[in-house]
């Protein structure tokens, strides 16, 4: 049964093409050949714009599907598996095989073309996006501008919403953030679910309307509800991030599952973040896994960083360096910073690739040019140390300085150190303090440590011991190794704290423990004399050793005199030979 759609004009040019009886159109076109197969993708054309018949988006598709060798299924199969509809699932890998395949069929789209000339506002709005993505069609955006506007002339609701956002972004047209907003919320107000979700989009950026994030709340709600996987997503995002409503995990968790089922890929990705951390579900690595690969595999660069780092950390799956730096390649050809900052991390150590310290240097540098903190970070160590480079002191400090203005913690102790130091620059001891007690503030148990022993030592600054101490208990709550080492001495020799050697023995060990070189010594002498300790010689050897071993030459002093008591002792105590 036909059904118009109250425009006779729209109708004109496509009602004699409509059979009056799609569903047996439907198996006679696709048994018969070629010629047939151009109605069906016609009929699906009609079917999803409601041309003559009432719009029916699913069994639209399912005309495309069956009709794929046809320029005009191609063109709009590749529209909607990219961007999707309501409950229209996208799928970005298939949507690029139909975009590939429909350059071969250009001349196809003749159907388009005449229906354009004869004023029909959807062919005239489909063959504007043939234009605008490039869809069997190179791209044009003045052509793709004119015919949305034409379309629009005529008040098309998809070329009204096209419109705005050529507007939004100044895609072919002057940039109309204002214009836009108006052009989505006329959309809104006639119950689409594309403009409903950009109205939020304006509301909660501030797009040609003042910032509200309640009301953007609102219209992200209202798209979610249409189906839109858009706003399924940034509804989830609202909840997770408590904007324009109050923080609830699973609520959050609920909507980016329904939008990733959905197909959208930043809706995949947010999904298996939550999978990983264990926001508003239970961590399931394998799920995390799984979602980054889906989202990944549609060619989002995040995706594929994030799944470069399974692969590299074997969260969910094997560790695999090769496939790690495989999908780090893929993101960095999207000029992901992550990845650019991973392939430095794999070039530096040989993880996945062959090592190579100049192409880390490269990737470092080009992460760092894109504002990347880790980066800033990674560079000043290069110029450090020559890795990749020529040593310079000065760009060492000048990039390190970068990251910590960035409110990078661990930058900004090493700011302090370089202050202190004078490395790179002029020493400047108030510099440095002030560099120190930034990264402190946020909690560095380095910068702690490092304040204590100015403190302590009251070498550039007035002594102060009690705050030396202060500082240092701080650090060792969090396991800083040096702290560990400094409140050992303060118990062992009765400064500030009350003397006490045992526990000035489990701090040494401690320190020891997490590998702080002059603790290995410490530990040992305690051993030796049996000082806040039962004393074992064989024991203070090995720890002995092990500084000797990572540096400390007085161990191998150590070990060379006990050694030598032990001969001189067994020596003299022997019986004399007959």
């Amino acid at each position: 049964m036909m059904k118009g759609n109250g425009n006779e004009k729209e109708e004109k040019f496509f009602s004699s093409q409509i059979p009056d009886d799609l569903n047996q159109a439907f198996h006679n076109f696709t048994m018969q050949g070629k010629c047939n197969k151009r109605k069906l993708a016609v009929s699906g054309f009609c079917l999803e714009f409601g041309i003559g018949i009432e719009k029916d988006l699913e069994r639209a598709l399912n005309f495309y599907e069956s009709s794929a060798e046809c320029g005009l299924a191609l063109v709009r199969l590749a529209f909607l598996r990219k961007y999707g509809r309501a409950n229209v699932v996208i799928d970005r890998e298939r949507a690029n095989e139909f975009k590939k395949e429909s350059f071969k069929k250009g001349n196809d789209l003749e159907v388009l073309e005449i229906a354009s000339n004869h004023k029909n506002s959807y062919a005239q709005y489909s063959l504007g996006i043939c234009y605008h993505e490039g869809l069997g069609v190179y791209k044009d955006f003045n052509k793709g501008i004119d015919l949305f506007k034409l379309s629009a002339q005529q008040e098309n609701l998809y070329a009204l919403e096209i419109l705005a956002y050529c507007y939004l972004k100044g895609c072919g047209v002057p940039r109309n953030e204002s214009h836009a907003f108006e052009l989505y919320t006329k959309g809104a107000y006639k119950e689409s679910e594309v403009s409903t979700y950009n109205v939020g989009y304006c509301y909660e950026l501030g797009k040609g309307v003042q910032r509200n994030a309640e009301i953007a709340f609102k219209w992200y709600k209202k798209a979610a509800e249409m189906g839109n996987q858009y706003g399924l997503n940034s509804l989830g995002f609202c909840y997770e991030e408590g904007i324009g409503t109050i923080i609830n995990e699973k609520n959050a968790f609920f909507n980016y599952r329904k939008s990733a089922q959905l197909g959208y890929p930043w809706a995949q990705s947010n999904l298996a973040y939550c999978y990983q951390k264990g926001i508003g579900t239970e961590v399931n690595e394998e799920l995390c896994f799984y979602w980054y690969k889906k989202a990944a595999q549609q060619g989002l660069s995040r995706a594929q960083h994030n799944l470069g780092h399974c692969y590299h950390q074997g969260i969910g799956t094997n560790v695999n360096y090769k496939l790690a730096v495989y999908w780090y390649f893929k993101a960095a050809q999207l000029k992901n910073v992550y990845a650019y900052h991973s392939l430095g991390n794999c070039f530096a150590n040989g993880d996945g690739i062959e090592k190579n310290e100049e192409q880390a240097f490269i990737f470092y540098k080009k992460a760092a040019e894109k504002g990347f903190s880790p980066s800033f970070i990674s560079l000043s160590f290069c110029y450090r140390l020559g890795t990749g480079t020529q040593c310079n002191p000065r760009n060492a400090f000048e990039n390190m300085l970068k990251a910590a203005k960035d409110d990078n913690a661990y930058a900004q102790n090493c700011i302090g150190y370089f202050y202190e130091e004078g490395y790179g620059t002029n020493q400047d001891i108030e510099l440095a303090i002030e560099w120190y007690q930034k990264a402190a503030a946020q909690g560095n148990a380095w910068a702690l440590c490092n304040l204590g022993v100015l403190y302590f030592n009251g070498e550039y600054v007035p002594l102060n011991r009690d705050e030396g101490v202060r500082y240092f208990v701080s650090a060792a709550s969090m396991g800083q190794p040096r702290a560990l080492n400094k409140l050992a001495h303060c118990y062992e020799e009765g400064i500030v704290l009350e003397r006490n050697y045992a526990t000035a023995f489990e701090f040494y060990v401690r320190a020891s423990k997490k590998g702080h070189i002059k603790s290995h010594f410490d530990v040992a002498r305690m051993l030796e004399k049996g000082k806040g300790c039962i004393k074992n010689i064989d024991e203070a050897l090995i720890y002995f050793y092990r500084g000797w071993i990572y540096g400390d030459l007085r161990g191998r002093e150590k070990i060379r005199n006990i050694l030598y008591k032990f001969l001189v002792h067994d020596f003299i105590s022997c019986a004399p030979c007959v």
